[in-house]
C-alpha cells in the first residue's frame, strides 16, 4: 500500500523507538506492538500495525518497511545493510540522529523563506494602502485650496491609481501563484518537479550548496559506518542528498578521481562536494580509521554553521525591511506633507 512518505521528524522519533526497544532485546514484532498500542494518532497507528503484522509473519523488518510505502528510499536501503551486517540496532539509531538534523535544517530552511516573505508582503499592503487610498485624499484637501500637491506625490498617486485600475489583473496573478503554492504542497509529484528544478538551477553555488555539502557528508557518514566502502559511500549519499545536478556531477568526479588513485580528502574537495578546509582532517582520518566520526563532525560543523548563516541573514532581514518601509512611507509622507505645511502657515 502506497503512503505519503513520512516526515524527518516522524522518521527521527520512528527510528529511535526502535533502537531503543531492539537494545533492550525485544524483538521487532513485539516491539512494534508497543508501539502500535500507545500511539494516539490513527494514521501513525495504522501504519505501525501493517509493519506488526508483516514481522509477526516472519518477514524482515526491510520487507516490512519496503511494503508500508511511506518510507524513504536511503532509510530502506540502510535497514537492508543493518541486517546483513548485523547492526540494525546502530544503524536506527544513526538514522534517528540523521533524521533529526534533516528536520532542523528544513526547519531553518523554512524559517529563512517564509519569515522574510511575510514581511515583505505587509511592506507592500502598507505602501499600497497609502498609495491607492491616502494620497487621493490628501490630494481632494489640495485641489479645495486651490493648488496640487508636488510633481513626485502627483506621478506618485498616478502609479497608484494605474494599480487600482489593474487590480483585476493583479488578483489573478495573485491568485495563480497562490494556487500553484497550493499545488506545489498538496500534489508529491508536482513538489518533487519543482525543488529538482530549483535544486538543478540554483543548488550549485551560494547556501544551497553548503546545504548540499552538509547532507551529503551525514549520509556518507552514516554509509562508512555500515561498512560500505567509499566509492559505493558516494553514490548512496548522492542519491540520498538529491542535491541536484551540480552535486551528482561533483559525486561522479569524485568517483573517477578516487579511481585514479587520489585519496578521498583530495577527490572531495577537488569535486567541489567539500570545501578545502576539511582536507587536512579527512586525510587524518582515513589515515587513523576514524573516518566515519570525522565526516559527522564535519556534518555537525557544517549544519552548524548554516544555522547561523541563515540565522544572521533572517536578523538582516527584519531591520533593513522595516528601515525600507519606513523611508518609503516618510518620503511619500512628506512630500504631501510639506507642502501642505507651507500652505497653511501662509495662510496663517
Amino acid at each position: 500500500m502506497k503512503r505519503k512518505l513520512l516526515s524527518s521528524s516522524y522518521l527521527s522519533a520512528f527510528c529511535l523507538e526502535v533502537s531503543l526497544f531492539l537494545h533492550a532485546g525485544i524483538p521487532i514484532s513485539d516491539g512494534l506492538s508497543m508501539l502500535a498500542s500507545d500511539d494516539n494518532d490513527n494514521a501513525s497507528k495504522e501504519l505501525i500495525n501493517s509493519l506488526f503484522k508483516a514481522t509477526e509473519e516472519g518477514r524482515l523488518f526491510s520487507d516490512a518497511v519496503e511494503s508500508a510505502g511511506a518510507f524513504p528510499p536511503y532509510m530502506l536501503e540502510m535497514i537492508v545493510l543493518a541486517e546483513k551486517t548485523g547492526k540494525l540496532e546502530d544503524t536506527m539509531r544513526s538514522l534517528s540522529a540523521y533524521y533529526e538534523r534533516q528536520a532542523r535544517l528544513s526547519a531553518s530552511i523554512r524559517s529563512a523563506v517564509f519569515y522574510p516573505f511575510i514581511l515583505i508582503a505587509i511592506m507592500l499592503v502598507v505602501i499600497a494602502v497609502i498609495v491607492i487610498e491616502v494620497l487621493p485624499i490628501f490630494n481632494d484637501v489640495f485641489n479645495q485650496m486651490g493648488t496640487e500637491m508636488s510633481a513626485f506625490a502627483l506621478n506618485i498617486m498616478a502609479f497608484g491609481q494605474a494599480l487600482a485600475g489593474a487590480s483585476t489583473v493583479i488578483f489573478v496573478a495573485v491568485g495563480i501563484l497562490a494556487a500553484l503554492a497550493l499545488l506545489v504542497f498538496l500534489v508529491p509529484s508536482f513538489r518533487r518537479a519543482v525543488a529538482g528544478w530549483f535544486k538543478n538551477s540554483f543548488g550549485g553555488r551560494g547556501l544551497l550548496k553548503r546545504i548540499s555539502s552538509a547532507r551529503f557528508a551525514f549520509a556518507m557518514a552514516m554509509a562508512i559506518e555500515s561498512g560500505i566502502d567509499s566509492d559505493d559511500s558516494i553514490t548512496m549519499a548522492a542519491k540520498v542528498t538529491d542535491g541536484g545536478s551540480a552535486l551528482t556531477s561533483g559525486a561522479e568526479k569524485c568517483k573517477q578521481l578516487l579511481l585514479g588513485g587520489s585519496k578521498l580528502g583530495d577527490a572531495l574537495t577537488e569535486s567541489g562536494i567539500f570545501p578545502p578546509k576539511n582536507n587536512r582532517l579527512l586525510s587524518l582520518a582515513q589515515q587513523t580509521g576514524t573516518l566515519p566520526e570525522v565526516m559527522g563532525t564535519i556534518a555537525q560543523r557544517s549544519e552548524e554553521a548554516i544555522r547561523d548563516e541563515i540565522d544572521s541573514l533572517i536578523s538582516k532581514i527584519e531591520p533593513t525591511l522595516v528601515i525600507l518601509t519606513s523611508v518609503i512611507v516618510g518620503v511619500i509622507l512628506l512630500s504631501v506633507m510639506m507642502p501642505l505645511m507651507s500652505i497653511m502657515s501662509a495662510i496663517g
